[in-house]
């Protein structure tokens, strides 16, 4: 029989793996790595978008930068389709690679070829997350005296030849899967989130959102969640919203959505801490989804009522200064030009009551929610739209916690905004120290219910393999399987109320129970055989009534025998 030939990107794969096992990668060496995975997918992007323009047009690559129209044409195409564009043919990984490999310092002109002769339209999305990308690169590394001389340094440089020679068409291991692969191996080792976790959130949102127009993920890490939930939709969705807090997983998660296919220019980004709201407040989403981290004093910066309040003022100032705009004419330089405008709009807004729309809704007994911990999660919940819906990953604490019991009695009775509460299996936890303690809840606004779904994936529940995988190289994913999401999706949609699998619980059940939301509370998932109270309380009464008549015929015998204690 024969066997089916490795695909090319396959096989480089295996032997960037095999050479990464040789060494302990830097943060240095880290970014070079991504660096040379966006270098060569703008890179052959652009040529293979231009090559069919030479090829309609039966003139070669040269031929077309040479002529100042035909450029000028090309750039302009690829700027509105792409956006990007390499200002010179030489300046293709292909030909930087073959020019100067051999070179002692290689990476300067791998470095500045790409990063110096990189174009971008006006105001576009993609100068501005490039610019980032490579101010973290010249801050982290010296590409004027990277040496490729000693061996660590050596197997860096093989590494970037085999990136430079990947496939970005390839069908059979496509080339964002060879660059997510090496993103989750000690290469690069960012923060992925598991693949079970999102295949599961985005199939709960796919169910009910069929073509969204906005999605927020406040915790970005490397992307992935957004990346899968991208495949499911029918339709691509218009505007992506996210917000990180690492640098160098931020920019693995702006190479990995470009590759990907997401278009840059309506992703909207900031870098910054996931527990503040995004800038412009009066943004709705008909998504959120994310993989909340454990909630502690080392990784939260806890909003204030203040920074809400600044916030919110700030926004009150743009829209005023739109409405002027739009309504008067004003040309919005006047406000930075002209200080008596300033003051005017400065007194307009200091009259609005701009504290009732962060109080309003934390009155009495719920008013020490003001200073909970979980603010943002409120935050994020109101600002969803009427019908949007948020699916997020969360500690289980989050459903037991006496503490936490105001928040929970204000998120079920008062809002009515839980509408599922599902457990996540213990044995496909990749984190032991999360190991059995994740949970996924689903949030609605405008719910036509008073039942919560809760579902308990803990036994019954099926697994299969991720296709792509590097065998022996990288961890494997387990997935849940079709069946399993299918059955969840089923009980969740449908409230369906499943043997020891999914229950359906009332608002009122809630209250009776204090508001706690375990959800072995709800599901009744014991195998073992039930014995009846009466039954065992006749038992015991048998065990004691034996026992007393051994220790009367012990007490005999050792009389007879003489013996004292």
């Amino acid at each position: 029989m024969n066997r089916k030939k490795p695909s090319n990107n396959f096989r480089l794969l295996r032997s960037i793996s095999s050479k990464m096992r040789q060494m302990d990668p830097s943060i240095e060496v880290r970014y070079l790595i991504i660096y040379s995975f966006l270098f060569k997918y703008c890179s052959d992007k652009l040529k293979c978008h231009i090559s069919t323009f030479c090829r309609q047009k039966s003139i070669t690559l040269n031929e077309a930068y040479g002529n100042e129209i035909v450029m000028e044409h090309l750039k302009k195409e690829a700027l509105d389709e792409l956006g990007f564009f390499i200002d010179r043919p030489d300046f293709f990984i292909d030909n930087v690679v073959e020019e100067h490999y051999h070179d002692r310092f290689f990476m300067h002109p791998f470095y500045s070829a790409f990063r110096n002769h990189i174009e971008f339209g006006e105001d576009s999305k993609y100068g501005e997350y490039f610019s980032f990308i490579f101010s973290e690169c010249d801050h982290v590394i010296n590409f004027n005296k990277f040496e490729f001389t000693n061996p660590n340094h050596l197997i860096v440089k093989e590494i970037i030849f085999a990136i430079s020679k990947l496939n970005i068409s390839e069908k059979d291991f496509p080339f964002e899967k060879v660059f997510d692969r090496v993103c989750q191996s000690k290469l690069i080792d960012v923060d992925h989130d598991p693949d079970y976790l999102n295949f599961l959130i985005s199939s709960i949102v796919s169910s009910r959102v069929k073509n969204p127009v906005d999605v927020f993920n406040p915790f970005l890490n490397d992307a992935s969640l957004l990346i899968n939930l991208y495949s499911d939709c029918e339709f691509p969705w218009k505007n992506t919203y996210a917000k990180a807090q690492d640098e160098f997983s931020y920019c693995c998660s702006l190479i990995k959505l470009l590759v990907y296919g997401f278009d840059l220019n309506h992703v909207c980004s900031e870098f910054g801490s996931p527990f503040e709201p995004l800038e412009d407040l009066s943004l709705k989403f008909d998504v959120i989804m994310s993989r909340f981290p454990p909630i502690t004093s080392k990784n939260l910066k806890r909003l204030s009522i203040n920074q809400s309040y600044e916030l919110l003022k700030q926004n009150k100032v743009n829209q005023v200064k739109s409405l002027l705009s739009d309504q008067l004419n004003i040309d919005e330089n006047s406000f930075e030009q002209n200080s008596e405008l300033n003051v005017a709009l400065e007194n307009l807004i200091d009259k609005m009551d701009l504290d009732l729309d962060l109080d309003a809704q934390f009155v009495g007994e719920y008013e020490s929610l003001k200073e909970s911990e979980y603010l943002f999660l409120i935050n994020m919940i109101n600002s969803l739209k009427d019908e949007g819906i948020m699916v997020v990953s969360m500690h289980h604490s989050f459903l037991v916690k006496n503490s936490l019991e105001t928040l929970r009695k204000f998120l079920t009775l008062e809002k009515n905004y839980v509408d599922a509460v599902i457990s996540v299996p213990n044995e496909l936890s990749r984190l032991p120290k999360l190991s059995g303690l994740e949970i996924i809840m689903v949030f609605r606004k405008n719910r036509n219910t008073d039942k919560i779904t809760f579902i308990d994936l803990s036994k019954d529940f099926k697994t299969q393999r991720e296709r792509y995988i590097l065998p022996g190289s990288f961890k494997k994913n387990l997935l849940l399987s079709d069946g399993t999401i299918s059955k969840v999706l089923d009980a969740y949609n449908n409230k369906k109320v499943i043997d020891k699998f999914s229950n359906v619980v009332t608002l009122f059940e809630l209250r009776d129970n204090d508001f706690n939301l375990s959800i072995s509370r709800y599901v009744d998932t014991f195998e073992g055989e039930f014995i009846r109270l009466e039954d065992l309380k006749s038992q015991k009464m048998e065990i004691d009534k034996n026992r007393k008549r051994l220790n009367k015929k012990i007490d005999l015998m050792m009389r007879e025998l003489d013996i004292r204690l």
